[in-house]
């Protein structure tokens, strides 16, 4: 087609329109982009994210409400527009951009039209029509260049009587290309998006809505970046944070944050947009409630709270009535209770763990470790609880002292010991107080819930070992056993570290090289053994 007759063609897209009445041409200019620059194209809904951006930032700019930009897609036509706002189509041509300078603008690097309009001719949708004010643009595809092949962007610049507006057109019978138009401006954070509810918190430039769709959304700098799958939660972070910008200021193509970046972003949400306000927030209560379909695959965001909440979300009443008594948590350290390393790694707690997780899965659904957070007790929590419970009642002098036969039966059990490891015995030396390491005193103690337990004194490297009345009433191995285990304790190690199972595992190896010794304390037991 000749010059003549493409100029020609563009005047009768003008004139076709409803309040074009004259048209000028002015001048056409070949570009130096062609319809190969790319080397992926964009799909329709990234087109009409941009295109919606940059009335956007005409709205910003003029000082007028998103909704001045309204989009039609009726009869095979997208138009979008929005009156009152008027930019240079000039601009349209050249690379580079002075948008972003203006606050709360979308715009960055002036590249994204001509994305939008190689991808448009690579969906053979050509000659789109840009109007601002009196001023036209229509930018068609160039003919092939022969050594080349490759086929410019041809740029068609006309005056028109004033139409009052901007105004951005495309002839279409695409049904993705006209669905992603009519959806485009819910991609920008305004009062008037059909998606934003019910606003439920705000701190420090970052706020939280109900959203109006089953899935939420997460906006960042006035534009939707993260789609919340099954959470209807609207995130609105207003001001820029450097984390998030290193990624931002290349994206020249604004598209959706990577599943790190979302990780980003959710803690900046949760370390930045609460202060210490987590328990009885709003916000919290709403993205915990409605995504209770998915409480049991469990979420980003819900593990983030979590993990930001620390123990500020256990007692809070409204989750307590939420979960009620159907759901236990997996334990994980990480969300427990306080609890040492030792204690976590012990066969003990181990045990009472995965026995109480098998009992309670039959009647209760098993949530993410991080539900503990919320107040859904995991098996753990409920092992330190007991613990806490028991020292509690050993600390409120549930205790007394022992008998004199039972005193007896201790210096009997250290004369065992002696017997099959002297070095250890001596450690507690009870006839040597001088040279002896550690000064041992005993109780015993009347709760079901422990058989022995050593607890440190005031003094130095004094220790009072507890042990259950009914242990003077057991069989020799049962309180030899445990006699030797809370002493093994004596140098501070834990159940699960490595110098208390080294310890147990000498005492072991003694008893089993010693049977004969064994045996003989054995027999003897029965004059010290209460009944």
């Amino acid at each position: 087609m000749t010059k003549d007759k493409v100029i020609e063609k563009c005047k009768n897209l003008l004139l076709e329109l409803p309040n074009v009445k004259k048209v000028k041409h002015v001048e056409s200019k070949v570009s130096n982009i062609t319809t190969n620059w790319s080397a992926q194209a964009w799909g329709p809904e990234l087109i009409a994210r941009d295109i919606g951006a940059n009335f956007f930032d005409g709205c910003v700019e003029a000082k007028l409400p998103i909704d001045n930009v309204k989009i039609s897609t009726k009869h095979d036509q997208v138009v979008v527009s929005s009156m009152k706002t008027k930019f240079s189509l000039r601009k349209l041509f050249f690379l580079g951009s002075t948008k972003s300078d203006s606050e709360g603008m979308i715009g960055m690097h002036g590249e994204g039209y001509k994305m939008c309009v190689v991808s448009l001719a690579r969906m053979s949708v050509f000659d789109p029509i840009n109007i601002s004010g009196s001023d036209a643009l229509i930018v068609s595809v160039g003919e092939e260049d022969e050594e080349t092949g490759l086929r410019p962007l041809v740029y068609h610049f006309f005056k028109i009587n004033d139409q009052g507006g901007s105004f951005f057109i495309i002839n279409t019978i695409s049904k993705e290309l006209k669905e992603a138009f009519d959806k485009t401006m819910l991609n920008f954070f305004h009062e008037k998006n059909e998606m934003v509810g019910e606003l439920l918190h705000s701190y420090n430039e970052i706020e939280a809505y109900k959203s109006n769709t089953k899935d939420g959304a997460g906006f960042y700098c006035g534009l939707k970046r993260i789609t919340i799958k099954d959470i209807p939660i609207i995130l609105n972070i207003k001001k820029p944070y450097a984390a998030l910008d290193k990624f931002t200021k290349q994206d020249r193509d604004r598209n959706a944050f990577s599943q790190k970046l979302q990780s980003t972003y959710y803690n900046i949400f949760c370390r930045s947009g609460f202060g210490y306000n987590f328990y009885g927030n709003d916000a919290i209560y709403h993205i915990i409630k409605s995504s209770k379909a998915i409480w049991k695959k469990g979420a980003p965001l819900l593990a983030t709270i979590a993990n930001h909440s620390y123990t500020r979300l256990k007692e809070d009443p409204r989750l307590k009535k939420l979960f009620g008594k159907d759901y236990i948590s997996e334990s994980k350290f990480r969300y427990a209770l306080p609890i040492s390393w030792s204690d976590w790694y012990s066969t003990k707690t181990q045990g009472y763990v995965l026995r109480r997780d098998k009992k309670l899965k039959e009647t209760k659904t098993m949530l993410p470790s991080y539900f503990a957070s919320f107040g859904v007790e995991s098996s753990l929590d409920a092992f330190i609880r007991n613990k806490e419970n028991t020292e509690k009642r050993i600390k409120n002098k549930k205790t007394a002292d022992l008998s004199p036969k039972e005193d007896k039966a201790i210096d009997f059990l250290f004369k065992a010991s002696k017997g099959i490891n002297p070095s250890f015995a001596n450690w507690f030396n009870r006839d040597d107080e001088d040279n002896n390491l550690y000064d041992v005193k005993f109780r015993k103690i009347f709760c079901n819930e422990l058989l022995g337990e050593l607890k440190n004194n005031n003094d130095y490297n004094s220790k009072t070992v507890y042990l259950h009345k009914d242990l003077f009433k057991a069989s020799f191995g049962k309180i030899f056993s445990v006699f030797l285990h809370e002493l093994s304790h004596s140098h501070g190690s834990g159940d699960g570290e490595r110098e208390f199972s080294d310890m147990l595992t000498v005492l072991l190896q003694n008893s089993i090289e010693k049977n004969s010794v064994i045996s003989k304390f054995s027999k003897e037991w029965s004059r010290y053994k209460s009944w």
